[in-house]
């Protein structure tokens, strides 16, 4: 009887009686009068196929109870096979589930269910992909170190027992995860171990999947000639694979690598390969965007009459199609080609067109590039109303973009920091530790060596005749013990210290992703120094610039401390102005330093200890358009020279961090004149002791110094500061990180 059932259901869907919502109800229908076994299954699967992504929880988990009580009562291994099956399929329409809604820690929860299912069905390669997908779901939730440590466990498992083609996986895997938080230098190394592990076994299709994934990261350091390398390995083996798609993009890469290399005749070569295996799938994707790469190459040889030819060849294509992302890569090129002949009203029919569409995909960095061409083409026809309205437009999607870039980047590089930070922790600990075992060595060596020496005292008046022999050789031998301890021990310090030093100055690196590049300042500030002298590797000073509409901010900022712990609290600052400005969209500067200080303590009273760290701080904010200045300061002063005199604006008495009486920060107002110089600095370089008494440098000093050098250009006046500095330093130690910025309008 339910045999029946079920196939006069099936008989009415395949003739589409009923409509989805009645299919729904139908199928409930038929699940209630059912029995619990398999056919009840295939009827969850289809409520499970057939129904939106919200209601995946509420019929994968009816299927997955139905299953888990049929595995309990049946062990008939061909019967549990397929019931494991069904359980695999309702776990992930969970998952997708969870998935949608980026729960991704219950995702996690349902792949602990999965390990076991894989144990059972002897499938090895899916139980190790599911270790890969679960730490993926870690890298989604940011814990990028437990994903690393899961991945580095199961690698450190297959290199224990020697299973070559699970530690080639597991490299590969790894090289991935370092793909995710930006770092093409760990990825590049890990694909290239898993590349040699795969030749130790001859795997060929692996060995040509870690060559592509290689190829990529060439690229993003923008290295063509090893990723062409590593391309050109990668199509010999696809080609012996047999595999044309995997073919076709080793081919499509390679004569990418030749336009970077500027040799057209060999990229055509190759685009050619491409066009070939491109007709034998008649994939019409893919010959789109094969004329595209065509049109590109001759475009870029200024062969403007062939790179028409092809774009119009890809545009009948992405027109049949009807699919708007390839009619825009199309007009795309063809705007360009068109604008380059100076066949501007072609260029523009398309670049409408190609706005129209991107309008409707609501696709930002196609409007962007469409309006800086309409820009060009509206100034070439001399419709400069036009010209205007799409170059402000440009700019402000350009703005868009970046602001979207840059906190991309900037939570990247805060991941990245994060996990950097989490690995030389664990080293540290793993130093104390090997410290303690050391330890631990020495004081068994100090029992042993006393015990020897009982040993030869009883000998001794045992055996008087052999007294002095005895005595020399146990001399002898504890020296050369304790030489040789003192070797190990020196050389593990070594050891350690270099690899402190390397972590330090990696943490460097990361610092520096902070500072604003100095293109960004020139562009707004063009005649300018920024005098930057870390005491240590990293640094508590750090300066910050940001524009936000006409108004350009600058500051030169001491955070507390200076070395490693300084430069943390710099990270912390830091992202407080930033969070200040763009976040909570903070203008006036006084309101700046409010906000920028309820951040820092808000940051640091997450810590269970009471922390007082902060920064002192001098912040300008420069609106050329308008002719307007303003500052505010903590604890640091500014300093600016008008008419040949050096004038100064003081700081408020408290820093941004905990104060026992807070008060707003001031904000004030400067006269807007040409040829004023101002000077924004910390207290590095006044604190300075030198000079031939070994006393401070002192402000006054500093004063007399930038009055006697004002006539000078920005460069030499940042030259002479410095060289006044190390002068007055002389061979003593530098106490403290030294920051000053000039500007001048």
């Amino acid at each position: 009887m339910k045999n029946i059932i079920l196939i006069i259901y099936l008989f009415c869907f395949s003739q589409n009686i009923f409509g989805q919502s009645k299919t729904l109800d139908s199928l409930n229908i038929l699940l209630k009068k059912s029995s619990p076994d398999t056919n009840s299954l295939n009827i969850y699967k289809e409520l499970c196929r057939l129904c939106e992504t919200a209601e995946n929880i509420k019929y994968g988990t009816g299927g997955l109870n139905l299953t888990n009580k049929l595995l309990f009562s049946n062990s008939e291994v061909q019967y549990r096979k397929k019931l494991l099956n069904y359980k695999l399929y309702f776990i992930n329409v969970i998952r997708i589930y969870y998935n949608d809604i980026d729960d991704y820690s219950k995702s996690i929860e349902y792949s602990h269910e999965i390990y076991p299912i894989y144990s059972e069905l002897k499938d090895t390669m899916k139980y190790e992909e599911e270790f890969s997908l679960v730490a993926s779901y870690l890298m989604k939730l940011r814990k990028t170190n437990s994903a690393y440590d899961s991945l580095i466990k199961r690698l450190k498992y297959y290199e224990k027992i020697g299973v070559k083609k699970y530690i080639g996986y597991y490299q590969s895997q790894i090289g991935k995860l370092f793909i995710s938080i930006n770092n093409p230098k760990k990825s590049i190394e890990y694909f290239q171990r898993s590349i040699r592990t795969f030749e130790e076994i001859n795997s060929k299709k692996d060995i040509a999947a870690a060559l592509s994934l290689l190829a990529v990261q060439y690229n993003e350091i923008k290295e063509p000639e090893k990723a062409l390398k590593a391309n050109l390995k990668s199509l010999k083996l696809f080609e012996e694979e047999n595999n044309p798609r995997k073919t076709f993009r080793a081919l499509f890469g390679i004569s990418t690598n030749y336009i970077k290399l500027r040799d057209f005749k060999k990229a055509l070569e190759f685009n050619e390969k491409c066009l070939v295996i491109a007709n034998e799938l008649n994939d019409a994707y893919l010959i789109h965007w094969i004329y595209i790469a065509r049109s590109d190459i001759f475009k870029t040889a200024k062969d403007y009459k062939s790179a028409l030819d092809y774009a119009l060849k890809s545009y009948d294509i992405a027109q049949d199609t009807k699919n708007n992302n390839l009619i825009m890569s199309s007009a795309m090129f063809l705007t360009e080609i068109y604008y380059e002949m100076k066949k501007y009203e072609l260029a523009l029919k398309y670049a409408l067109e190609n706005e129209k569409i991107a309008n409707e995909l609501k696709d930002i960095y196609q409007l962007k590039s469409i309006s800086q061409l309409l820009f060009k083409i509206y100034e070439s026809t001399k419709n400069f109303e036009k010209a205007l309205k799409y170059n402000l437009y440009y700019v402000k999607l350009n703005d868009s973009i970046n602001n979207i870039e840059r906190h991309s980047d900037l939570e990247k590089k805060e991941i990245q920091f994060e996990f950097e930070k989490t690995e030389t922790k664990k080293a540290l600990l793993q130093e104390k530790k090997d410290a303690l075992v050391l330890e631990e060595k020495r004081q068994q060596s100090i029992i042993r060596n006393a015990f020897i020496v009982g040993v030869l005292m009883l000998l001794i008046v045992i055996a008087l005749i052999f007294r002095s022999y005895t005595e020399k050789r146990k001399a002898n031998e504890e020296l050369s013990l304790k030489n040789a301890t003192i070797a190990r021990q020196k050389h593990l310090v070594e050891e350690k210290q270099k690899e402190i030093t390397d972590s330090i100055t990696y943490a460097k690196r990361l610092q520096e992703a902070i500072l604003p590049p100095n293109e960004f300042v020139n562009k707004h500030v063009p005649t300018n120094f920024i005098l930057y002298k870390p005491k240590d590797i990293v640094a508590g000073d750090f300066y910050w610039a940001e524009s936000i509409g006409d108004k350009f901010y600058i500051a030169a900022a001491d955070s507390t401390g200076h070395g490693v712990p300084g430069a943390m609290v710099s990270v912390v600052c830091s992202n407080a102005l930033n969070r200040s400005v763009k976040e909570f969209k903070e203008t006036e500067t006084g309101k700046i330093l409010d906000r920028t200080r309820e951040l820092v303590l808000e940051t640091f009273e997450k810590s269970a200890s009471e922390v007082k760290d902060g920064m002192d701080i001098s912040l300008m904010c420069l609106d050329s358009k308008n002719k307007k200045i303003t500052w505010s300061g903590a604890n640091n002063p500014l300093w600016y020279i008008q008419d040949n005199e050096l004038k100064e604006i003081k700081a408020d008495k408290q820093a941004i961090g905990k104060t026992d009486y807070p008060k707003p920060f001031s904000t004030h107002a400067l006269e807007y004149k040409e040829n004023s110089t101002f000077y924004l600095f910390t207290d590095g370089l006044a604190d300075q002791f030198g000079g031939p008494n070994g006393k401070k440098y002192k402000y006054k000093q500093f004063e007399e110094l930038l009055l006697s050098i004002r006539s000078k250009s920005m460069q030499e006046q940042s030259d002479i500061i410095n060289a006044s500095f190390e002068v007055w330093k002389g061979t003593l130690e530098q106490v403290d990180d030294v920051c000053v910025i000039g500007i001048k309008i």
